[in-house]
């Protein structure tokens, strides 16, 4: 995978997921080829920078969107689990100065999922 991304999977009941609001105007949309819901998807930073920003978009849009740490921080050796809607997403890290620490295209994110960032 590019830019230092490694995909591992993970056994549903080691993810603890967190809830997504349904008020959240950002929401990347499903991939209508799925079955909906929500999976967890874990971020791990193994840099020695913070990631400050995480942005979604579902592949081949030209816009990020808003950025799912939100105020948070994700530093050097820390893990956050997100709960995303089922689907295939493009994903952007960026450190605190916003410069892209990683980029993953096409990632279908079907089940718990833990991307690690190195």
């Amino acid at each position: 995978m590019p830019y230092g991304y490694r995909r591992v999977r993970s056994p549903p009941c080691l993810i603890l997921a967190l809830v997504l609001s349904s008020a959240c105007a950002s929401t990347p949309r499903r991939d209508t080829g799925g079955t909906g819901g929500s999976v967890a998807m874990t971020l791990v930073n193994r840099t020695s920078d913070s990631v400050c920003y995480l942005y979604l978009s579902p592949p081949g849009e030209d816009s990020w969107g808003n950025d799912w740490l939100g105020s948070g921080t994700l530093g050097a050796g820390e893990q956050q689990t997100l709960s995303l809607p089922h689907g295939q997403w493009d994903l952007r890290t960026e450190n605190c100065q916003h410069e892209p620490t990683g980029l993953l295209r096409g990632a279908r994110i079907t089940r718990a999922t833990t991307l690690v960032l190195q």
